[in-house]
């Protein structure tokens, strides 16, 4: 009997090569299948692994929701939508997409509107400073990232590209270099497996 894959794949293994965070254990089965035009007759094995340049805390939280969706069978390979993550803004008058939106309404909700001020705050419980550094990451997520750190997304605790719903109470703050490259890293990794198939994920400490 074939031995089941336990580590990355050999090109992500090699020197100098980027450590990936997401990998297929039985990806040579999809790949083969894809291939052939066949179909695989049982579900995606998703392995999750910390990256040394992540959020440690913010890739836990995140792989531990993941693996009990998975536990409930609620992961599945989505249909790829565009559109999936716009809504309309009330305040804009525009449709933009749902994690912009709540990405604004909690600068507002700790700016108080916009008067986010000293005074706000108490030296003991240090409020005003809380806020801000919680705030200028949020603005910082509104651009480019290049390490951990530098600011926060709005994550999908249930991965849309793993049909989780896009809804706000399936949002919630990340770091935001965390939650791009393991999110690209997952999708690279479900690429040849088809649309509706069951996903299931493993965590290595």
């Amino acid at each position: 009997m074939a031995r089941k894959r336990t580590s990355p794949p050999r090109q992500a293994q090699a020197k100098g090569a980027r450590i990936v965070s997401a990998y297929l254990e039985n990806a040579d089965v999809f790949r083969t299948a894809k291939a052939a035009g066949t179909k695989v007759d049982g579900p995606a094995v998703l392995v999750l692994k910390n990256r040394p340049d992540f959020d440690k805390r913010d890739f836990d939280r995140k792989a531990r929701d993941l693996r009990r969706l998975s536990d409930d069978n609620a992961l599945k390979k989505a249909k790829p939508d565009r559109d999936s993550n716009k809504a309309y803004d009330p305040s804009t008058q525009k449709s933009r997409t749902r994690t912009n939106i709540y990405r604004d309404r909690m600068i507002r909700d700790l700016t108080k509107d916009g008067r986010l001020k000293a005074d706000m705050g108490t030296p003991e419980t240090n409020k005003y400073l809380a806020n801000k550094t919680v705030v200028d990451r949020l603005y910082a997520g509104k651009g480019p990232i290049t390490a951990r750190g530098q600011g926060y997304d709005p994550d999908h605790i249930h991965e849309l590209q793993m049909d989780g719903t896009d809804t706000y109470d399936n949002l919630r703050p990340m770091d935001a270099w965390t939650n791009r490259e393991l999110g690209r890293d997952i999708s690279v990794a479900l690429r040849d497996v088809p649309e509706g198939t069951p996903i299931i994920v493993k965590v290595i400490e």
